[in-house]
């Protein structure tokens, strides 16, 4: 399973999953743009973030392609993690979509009840995005 939603009051809530972080990362992804919409994969953009955390580079790589897909109009529908550092916490990323208006709305990604964590199972990251 890459991903699951989780029932919340307000907001969007998701589980991704993945056998590394950056896997989990791809389909913590996958979860935020099947919110958006569906795209095409006609443009292509290469994202660098870097962070004090693994929470906090969760977070700003998805919060990152969010605004990225906002001032540029763009619907991604696939985000691949070409480079993880986990001592430095940095990913570069790449993602690829097409320019569209996106079929649902989503403001922010959230610290609320974020969860980033590793065990026997590999990794899942937790993520509200507020809508």
């Amino acid at each position: 399973m890459e991903y699951r939603f989780l029932e919340h009051t307000a907001d969007i809530m998701f589980e991704a999953y993945g056998k590394s972080y950056p896997e989990a990362l791809e389909n913590a992804a996958k979860a935020m743009f099947s919110v958006i919409g569906s795209a095409k994969e006609k443009e292509r953009v290469v994202l660098s973030v870097s962070a004090h955390s693994l929470e906090e580079l969760t977070v700003q790589a998805l919060a990152d392609l969010l605004a990225y897909a906002d001032t540029h109009e763009v619907v991604f529908s696939r985000m691949k993690v070409r480079k993880f550092d986990g001592e430095k916490c940095s990913v570069e990323l790449e993602a690829w979509g097409e320019k569209k208006r996106p079929r649902d709305s989503v403001k922010a990604v959230t610290y609320h009840e974020l969860m980033v964590k590793e065990d026997k199972d590999g990794w899942t990251i937790r993520i509200i995005l507020d809508v």
